[in-house]
């Protein structure tokens, strides 16, 4: 809004009088700022701005903290080959849809493809952190500077659960850096900046406000609660820093909600605890090592809390412990509720997930249960979260536990730029792509194959896995057989016919 009505010196000179009154404002907010400056100049705490700092001319500017920490950005530019059908589009689509994809090399050539991210030094031994989505495959990545001098770079390190990756170059001496804020307090309304290299653009700043906290639900299988923000991020952008007006690191730009491919104002920053602490243990050990307990564990409904005599529906309902694991030898039964781990109060069974994993294995930690109507405080030593005993605790779940797309033998994942670029799909596309089909199930049956995009459910359109199934169980409580499916394979777009049934 700022910039729309005072960006402009032309316009500002056009309306000094309104400008004036402004200025006037304005420089009143700022000399109270430095009034506050100098009653506070002894603590060690600095004072919370109470405005966007004012330029000269009266208006609202960052330039001075842009000019700061735009050097210590970085583009990043990725490559890698890939293999792409060779047929004539018909004969293309009719290899997809009968096989599910092109089934002979002979048939496919190779291709190198590119992409841009962003990125940002944290300290002068030349450490970049960025996306592990950006540098996902990449076979060669370079680092632009804001000079325009290309460094190469190796990976350090990655983090799939929380997508940060850490990549090392031969910084050059002096190289700009930025740090994380380690004592964070961001409030809904704060100002931040964005700092990247949307569509290849690099160097481009983008101002907006916090516009909601503790995000769970844009990754659920994710380690962090994203903060929200309005700045306008777009592509190239993931990876790259979210500042707030004292040029600190507050989050890491890794996401937008966008039903058009371009910004609507909805971004997602992963907070800079998390991305401190992901780094920190990237650079110090190659990769993150996470707690483990051992249990299955749910979110308390109304009628829950009101069965186990609770207050609340706060806490994490341990469904099922695993044996031989910390959780089991420490105690811990089926049926407890978490309500605090190693001192912190539980919302909800994400919020144990997060919390155990932030917490170094071997560690003995004291958790506060409810078992039985009373209060129980347990000792557990920490295991390390592996691909296999989470894969074991997974097997523990009972076919209840599955989510009505696992039991019709199907697998999606959200529309990303990567499949985009695989599928061949415009910006216009909508949808969530088949990434999975057990042989033999009701999806195999339907005729779904891997690659394909599932645009619309039963007339209704498809954002997410979270919409399927809820469309699948709504149409399974009215008692139907089965759903259509506008799906689009290559460029060709056709229907299914999902059955219901979970045999």
């Amino acid at each position: 809004m700022f910039r729309n009505e005072m960006g402009s010196k032309d316009k500002f000179d056009g309306q000094r009088k309104r400008g004036g009154r402004i200025a006037a404002f304005l420089g009143g907010v700022a000399l109270s700022a430095v009034i506050i400056s100098g009653a506070l100049a002894t603590t060690t705490q600095p004072p919370r701005l109470l405005a966007p700092p004012v330029s000269y001319e009266g208006q609202l500017s960052f330039a001075d903290l842009v000019e700061k920490v735009s050097p210590a950005v970085v583009s990043i530019h990725t490559e890698k080959s890939t293999r792409v059908a060779s047929l004539p589009p018909g004969f293309e689509d009719m290899f997809r849809n009968r096989y599910g994809a092109i089934p002979d090399e002979r048939f496919q050539q190779e291709q190198r493809s590119v992409a841009e991210g962003s990125g940002f030094f944290i300290d002068s031994d030349g450490y970049v952190v960025t996306n592990n989505h950006v540098i996902e495959g990449a076979e060669k990545i370079t680092v632009r500077l804001n000079n325009g001098v290309e460094l190469e770079a190796t990976i350090v390190g990655t983090d799939p659960g929380t997508d940060l990756a850490v990549l090392k170059v031969d910084a050059p001496e002096g190289q700009a850096y930025v740090r994380f804020a380690d004592d964070v307090s961001l409030r809904v309304g704060d100002w931040v900046l964005a700092v990247g290299n949307p569509f290849g653009l690099g160097g481009t700043v983008t101002s907006g406000i916090v516009s909601a906290l503790g995000r769970d639900n844009y990754s659920p299988g994710s380690y962090s609660d994203y903060i929200q923000i309005d700045a306008p991020i777009n592509r190239g952008n993931s990876g790259g820093p979210t500042f707030d007006l004292r040029g600190r690191v507050v989050g890491v730009n890794t996401a937008i909600y966008s039903p058009t491919g371009g910004s609507v104002g909805i971004g997602f920053a992963i907070p800079a605890s998390t991305a401190d602490y992901v780094t920190s243990q990237i650079i110090k050990n190659g990769s993150v090592s996470r707690g483990w307990l051992g249990v299955s564990i749910r979110d308390v409904d109304n009628d829950l809390a009101m069965a186990l005599q609770l207050d609340s529906t706060k806490g994490a309902l341990v469904a099922d412990v695993m044996e031989g694991t910390p959780a089991a030898e420490a105690g811990f039964e089926s049926g407890d509720v978490v309500l605090q781990f190693d001192g912190k109060d539980i919302e909800n069974a994400r919020d144990l997930t997060r919390n155990v994993g932030a917490v170094e294995p071997g560690k003995t930690v004291r958790v506060k249960v409810a078992r039985n109507g009373s209060f129980k405080n347990i000792n557990v030593k920490l295991g390390e979260r592996t691909e296999e005993n989470v894969t074991a605790s997974a097997n523990t779940d009972d076919s209840k536990k599955l989510s009505m797309l696992d039991k019709l033998g199907v697998q999606f994942d959200s529309l990303t730029d990567q499949w985009r670029e695989e599928l061949g799909l415009d910006e216009e596309a909508k949808g969530v792509v088949v990434t999975g089909i057990l042989p033999g199930s009701p999806a195999a049956d339907a005729g779904l194959v891997r690659g394909m995009l599932v645009m619309k459910a039963d007339g209704k359109v498809v954002k997410g896995r979270a919409d399927l199934d809820k469309i699948i169980k709504k149409a399974k409580a009215e008692g139907r057989e089965a759903i259509a499916l506008r799906v689009q394979i290559g460029d060709r777009k056709d229907f299914r016919a999902l059955p219901l049934s979970e045999e």
